[in-house]
């Protein structure tokens, strides 16, 4: 599932709230430097409390990034069964 996030949003708590095997969140790169420092920060003890039933990575999508190229980072993550708390920016 993806999770387009903004930065007022409480990401742990995005993440908590959903009930699917995979999630990829998605987040802007212009995000203030605290707030990408904090959700950059989360994901990998978010993604072990979510194993193993569940996995979660994220996307960094950069300010000229195509939006097949976020998608396809997207598609990638969801189909990588063996992947979870990783990041990938896609620029």
């Amino acid at each position: 599932m993806r999770l387009e996030l903004r930065e007022a949003d409480d990401l742990p708590a995005r993440v908590r709230a959903v009930d699917a095997e995979s999630v990829v969140v998605v987040i802007d790169a212009g995000w203030s430097p605290l707030a990408s420092a904090l959700a950059l920060a989360s994901i990998a003890p978010l993604a072990i409390e979510r194993a193993p039933a569940g996995r979660l990575n994220l996307v960094v999508r950069g300010a000229d990034a195509a939006a097949a190229a976020v998608d396809a980072a997207v598609a990638f993550l969801e189909g990588a069964r063996s992947t979870t708390g990783q990041v990938l920016t896609v620029s």
